[in-house]
């Protein structure tokens, strides 16, 4: 068996509204599909983050790494693939992960089996996830506009009354961090038995993230994800705050997590399957977790049905997964996969796929429309300027 072609194409997929964080306005994701075909016929799929860059990366310094190998001959593979982050940064570890996702589909489907059976066998069947609680501009329409407390917690119902989540993520760093405050409280109110977790990306200042941690420690947080930029500050604010601290921002390789175990930064650790450049890498990072007694998470950079699917078999074959998965899915318009198998069970919960290797395919239309999307617009970008911000560009340590 060897790698014989690889196609890549961009496809955009709007929200249902769009979103803000601290760094702009998100009206939806470009995501980059690698197609991975062997000489024996096999189709493996990809998918990372990212749009014509990620594509330009894949097409022109990876995928000759990858043409002609044996996909289960994996290690050797991303041995050459070493130095591509180096000089080429996160595109370059996304760009690598849709590659070796292909991989893993591809040794599954040649051998009969799901990938979660390939990363230790399944655990689970389901897997549970958080619901991803955003404020929101309205779309064209006029709908789903979310900004204040009352309008978090209405939103919130109506996204728990469908599906059921375990827990809630509030996505801040938008408003002043008191008026959030108030909506970590009202959801706090609302929802006495549901984890709570807040993160501001990275927004605050460690004196004001100090003082924001101080207020919200009676209600119970599960994690206060990133509240301040770096190990330094975010070692500096724990010292101080009695809540756990997550991150995907401060830990993005296994050097800062050594870093962020040795400054005591950091509780929680938010793997990312494109962007610690892989399933591979990403299991490394989980196992370390474990020996240094760190929590571990799945972080959601807008996931479509592929990589949606990587997440479940990846989180079926951990032994421990004590927190809900982060997911953006609920707030996307579309997917590129066959309906059906990704979708959540009004439990909370999505269910591992059964299939071999991922266990999804291409939609042929849906991905050719998504496709036709971003030939039209090009790149989404996700750190579009957000008007209600008046011109104020976002700034480490704003508040």
């Amino acid at each position: 068996m060897r790698i014989s072609s690889i196609v890549t194409t961009v496809v955009n997929v709007p929200f249902v509204a769009p979103l803000r964080w601290s760094g702009g306005v998100e009206d939806g994701w470009s995501r980059c599909i690698v197609e991975m075909h062997t000489d024996d016929g096999f189709v493996g799929l990809g998918e990372t983050l990212g749009g014509d860059v990620t594509k330009l990366l894949i097409d022109t310094n990876l995928a000759p790494m990858f043409l002609g190998e044996d996909p289960f001959a994996l290690e050797a593979i991303l041995a050459k693939a070493l130095f591509v982050p180096f000089y080429y940064g996160k595109a370059g570890l996304c760009g690598t992960a849709a590659l070796e996702m292909a991989c893993w589909d591809i040794k599954g489907k040649a051998v009969g089996r799901p990938l979660c059976d390939l990363l230790g066998g399944r655990l689970r069947d389901e897997v549970p996830f958080a619901s991803y609680i955003f404020y929101r501009h309205p779309d064209r329409e006029g709908r789903g506009r979310v900004a204040d407390a009352d309008e978090v917690v209405a939103y919130t119902r109506e996204l728990h009354a469908r599906h059921d989540f375990p827990a809630i993520k509030f996505k801040g760093g938008v408003l002043p961090p008191e008026e959030e405050v108030e909506a970590l409280r009202a959801l706090r109110r609302a929802f006495p038995d549901k984890k709570l977790r807040y993160d501001p990306n990275a927004i605050l200042s460690a004196a004001t993230a100090i003082r924001i941690g101080r207020m919200i420690e009676p209600l119970d947080i599960e994690y206060y994800e990133d509240p301040c930029w770096g190990n330094e500050a975010m070692a500096r604010v724990r010292e101080r705050v009695n809540i756990p601290f997550a991150t995907n921002m401060c830990v993005m390789d296994l050097d800062q997590l050594a870093q962020g175990i040795r400054m005591h930064s950091v509780d929680v650790v938010l793997g990312d399957i494109h962007e610690w450049g892989g399933i591979s890498n990403t299991k490394k990072l989980q196992a370390t977790c474990e020996v240094f007694q760190l929590g571990f998470n799945l972080h959601s950079g807008g996931e479509l049905g592929i990589s949606t699917a990587a997440y479940l078999h990846f989180a079926a074959s951990v032994p421990a997964l004590p927190h809900a998965l982060d997911s953006h899915m609920h707030q996307q318009a579309g997917d590129v996969v066959k309906p059906g198998v990704i979708a959540y069970t009004g439990r909370g919960t999505m269910k591992v796929p059964t299939g071999p290797g991922l266990g999804v395919e291409l939609d042929p239309d849906r991905f050719a429309t998504y496709a036709e999307a971003h030939r039209r617009q090009g790149d989404i970008t996700i750190y579009a300027e957000d008007a209600a911000r008046r011109g104020v560009p976002p700034v480490k340590s704003q508040w």
